[in-house]
């Protein structure tokens, strides 16, 4: 079938400089320099980012005849590209409200579309029903591919011995900058196939691309600006935001411009180094549990029926939530707290589909940040706005 992405609703230049930031910032004291890592992460395969996983993923998984997959019909764009740029036949499967899925009708789905390929997503850090998916997908002839760009450590869980075997999927997928303060960063789980040989940077944009992480060129460009030294269009950076990519530029015949997000680079390019390093030497256990406790100190103070409620209210042994998903009644909501400085975020160029709530979340489920570099004063700040709007 077709996808055609509906359009962006919002831009970020119509709100000020957020005050409590969607992702967290590097600090040096995050890193454990003689941290040794739980997890088998020689394994794994870090590319440049999490789409880029996806479209490394989805090309070693090929079949040579028709290649039919079924993907969740609430999604970013980013998840979907690749799969348009390989050729693939792509039809969505519905999501119920709390963002589970209706086994009976994904199986219904199974039986008449015979596809070869199946996406699971484990949205914004949370189960949902994604073990039971997966454990039914496994009598089925299909290559299961698991989204987990909002679930770092249940991602690592495939690098864990204590734990893989209960999760075996053809290949599984994350996004590390989404959890940790990195530039960039993707990472791959493939077992059983060759992912090939990625483009490293060189070394002259890796540490460009660290000195940025530090913030240096931004506290350069401030001074500079001040001073009115230089002009503000000759300071050096490397990117407005912290997902800056690596410094591999597309050729015209590599570009494609009919994708949003994509493109066919991204399949050959692999993250900075450093990336891999922060990955390895943060406090992972720290981390999560400091994401939980901001999670339950959110739900427990957001009180505002007017203006919406939380899509969950509690968290399993292996939620690690990536942000708290919150449903509004109205989405001019979002637009309040956007304003106000919060860096509030969702899904809005979602491809047209038949799935109503996927429709309706484009405009109304929103992301409040729970990362684990908010201090107590951002949260109160954020529970406060919530709680004060009127109508």
């Amino acid at each position: 079938m077709a996808v055609n992405f509906l359009p962006p609703i919002a831009n970020a230049s119509q709100f000020p400089q957020p005050s409590v930031s969607a992702t967290p910032d590097f600090h040096l004291k995050d890193v454990v320099l003689f941290n040794r890592s739980p997890y088998h992460l020689e394994n794994a395969v870090f590319t440049r980012n999490g789409r880029g996983a996806i479209g490394i993923a989805g090309k070693a998984l090929k079949k040579t005849a028709d290649n039919i997959i079924l993907i969740p019909a609430y999604h970013c764009p980013a998840l979907v590209e690749p799969f348009i740029w390989l050729g693939y036949q792509i039809h969505f499967y519905p999501v119920m409200e709390n963002l589970q899925v209706d086994k009976a009708m994904l199986n219904s789905m199974l039986d008449e579309l015979n596809p070869t390929h199946v996406v699971v997503v484990r949205y914004f850090g949370f189960n949902q029903n994604v073990d039971e998916m997966i454990a039914m997908l496994r009598g089925r002839p299909v290559e299961i591919i698991e989204d987990c760009a909002h679930s770092l450590f249940r991602f690592l869980h495939h690098f864990d011995p204590k734990m893989a075997s209960d999760i075996e999927v053809s290949a599984s997928i994350c996004s590390i900058n989404k959890i940790l303060p990195t530039v960039d960063g993707g990472a791959l789980y493939l077992p059983n196939k060759p992912a090939g040989t990625l483009q490293q940077t060189s070394w002259a944009d890796e540490l460009k691309a660290f000195a940025y992480l530090l913030g240096i060129p931004q506290a350069l460009d401030k001074f500079r600006s001040r001073s009115k030294a230089v002009n503000s269009d000759q300071t050096a950076n490397i990117g407005t935001t912290k997902d800056a990519s690596p410094s591999i530029k597309p050729s015209i015949e590599q570009e494609d411009k009919a994708l949003r997000y994509f493109q066919p680079v991204d399949v050959e390019s692999a993250s900075y180094r450093h990336t891999h390093y922060i990955l390895g030497k943060s406090q992972i256990e720290t981390i999560r549990e400091k994401r939980r406790k901001n999670f339950e100190y959110l739900i427990s103070k957001i009180d505002n029926p007017v203006v919406g409620h939380p899509l969950y209210t509690s968290l399993d042994q292996f939620d690690v939530p990536y942000v708290l998903p919150f449903l509004l009644n109205d989405d001019k909501h979002f637009f309040t707290l956007r304003k106000n400085g919060i860096q509030i975020l969702r899904w809005e160029e979602t491809a047209v589909s038949e799935c109503k709530n996927s429709m309706h979340y484009r405009s109304h489920l929103i992301q409040i940040p729970c990362h684990h570099q908010l201090t107590k004063e951002q949260m109160d700040f954020v529970i406060d706005t919530i709680n004060s709007i009127q109508s």
